[in-house]
């Protein structure tokens, strides 16, 4: 890591920046402002998929989300932003406005169902009054231009009014309610989705925006301060890349010598009903045992990392990935009246990324500084799930509702357990307890 944050500022370059600077964030402020104005004539009232389906479990209800779109949706509107071209990192507070969705859902109350076997079921239409976002985002230079790279924010997602529409005695029944937090509501379990919604709309604004920026326009055509500005923007993501794979070369190394490249998942148990005529249906059971996740010693970096410093404390935020993350249970069985067939399930993301955020009380010069760590998050995200179940036979009816239960248990429990077992080997290697 040679980048040294205790040398000076070249002169020159600190003195042009501090000149532009306030010009800078005021033009990104008003081109975002303007890009929104034409943004909200092109986009209003286009629906956009949030979620294809996903499977969660809430106590003791499982709960199923499916076709999850945005029926109304405002393009964010940028209320402040300040400029820290020395660090390439801009500061800045988003209101995202009201968002509109509607769903499909499933509700089983797995406890419930050894003694009466039913389902809620039907269609949600919820609003969010509004959502905002502070935070910071890491650009980086491409060419003559800028392009935002990494994301560090906050949400704050307002109240939420929500309108479920079911069937009873063959009449259709609305309800209504208001909650104060989504945590208040089966949309908890697709917060992370919404929050990634949100921050893609936000990428896609910014980009516009900084890619309308020249280097050259902004150092007056002066070739040797551009030149300097290049060259200190890469020290800083060299320090903070060099940081980052320092790190992860160990936990790969702790990961696969301790025997977690593998680690186990737990069981899968669900209820379905199964067609007996046309008018009706019986309860079928589902379980699947024995199951593994594999290749978590493949995380590696996946794009340049981000320093932002204030004060004594430093930031360090960027993208991760894992190489293939695999999972498998080694026999399942289905049943209907008590028989039915038996197999094997094999999952695979098909592609994955991951969020690493380290903070530091003082400045990291060298792997012995790791103890100035004071903090970290890690998250993962799974998409593009690939599903295959072998011996099914006569039940194999059941395939498409199989592959949706795994590929939304991939995107949900076995994140999350991936998630946390990679977090806890790389808190212990800082001395963080996770």
């Amino acid at each position: 890591m040679k980048f040294d944050p205790s040398v000076d500022v070249d002169a020159d370059l600190s003195d042009a920046i501090r000149r532009m600077q306030p010009d800078f964030g005021a033009h990104l402020k008003r081109a975002f402002t303007n890009s929104t104005i034409r943004m909200n004539d092109a986009t209003r009232g286009l629906s956009q998929e949030i979620v294809d389906q996903t499977f969660f479990r809430d106590g003791g209800s499982d709960v199923m989300i499916k076709n999850l779109r945005t029926s109304r949706s405002e393009s964010p509107r940028l209320m402040a932003i300040e400029a820290d071209m020395l660090q390439d990192i801009l500061v800045l507070f988003v209101d995202f406005g009201a968002l509109s969705l509607e769903c499909e859902y499933e509700m089983v109350n797995s406890d419930m169902m050894n003694l009466l076997p039913v389902t809620s079921d039907g269609l949600l239409n919820a609003t969010i009054e509004s959502t905002r976002a502070q935070g910071r985002v890491g650009y980086v230079i491409t060419g003559d231009s800028l392009q935002v790279n990494n994301f560090d924010l906050q949400y704050e997602i307002g109240q939420i009014h929500l309108e479920a529409i079911y069937t009873k005695s063959r009449d259709k029944l609305h309800s209504r309610s208001t909650r104060k937090s989504i945590e208040e509501t089966i949309l908890k379990g697709v917060r992370r989705d919404i929050e990634n919604y949100f921050e893609g709309q936000l990428r896609e604004k910014l980009d516009n925006v900084l890619q309308d920026v020249s280097l050259n326009q902004l150092f007056g055509e002066n070739v040797d301060l551009t030149r300097k500005y290049v060259m200190r923007s890469k020290s800083r993501s060299d320090f903070a890349n060099s940081l980052v794979d320092t790190i992860l070369g160990v936990i790969r190394k702790t990961i696969s010598s301790t025997g977690h490249s593998q680690i186990g998942i737990g069981n899968f148990k669900k209820s379905f009903r199964y067609p007996q005529n046309a008018l009706s249906f019986i309860w079928g059971s589902f379980e699947a045992t024995h199951g593994k996740a594999r290749n978590l010693s493949t995380i590696q970096r996946t794009g340049d990392f981000s320093v932002h410093v204030q004060g004594s404390i430093v930031s360090i935020f960027g993208s991760l990935g894992l190489r293939e993350l695999s999972c498998n249970y080694d026999r399942y069985r289905a049943k209907v009246w008590g028989i039915g067939p038996s197999g094997k399930i094999f999952m695979t993301a098909g592609s994955n990324s991951a969020k690493l955020k380290l903070i530091s009380n003082g400045w990291i010069t060298s792997i012995e500084d790791i103890s100035n760590i004071i903090d970290l998050d890690f998250r993962l995200k799974l998409d593009k799930i690939r599903v295959e179940i072998t011996g099914l036979g006569a039940l194999n009816g059941l395939a498409s509702k199989i592959m949706s239960w795994m590929a939304s248990l991939m995107k949900c429990d076995i994140m999350e357990l991936a998630e946390g077992k990679i977090k806890e080997f790389i808190g212990n290697y800082i001395g963080i307890s996770m």
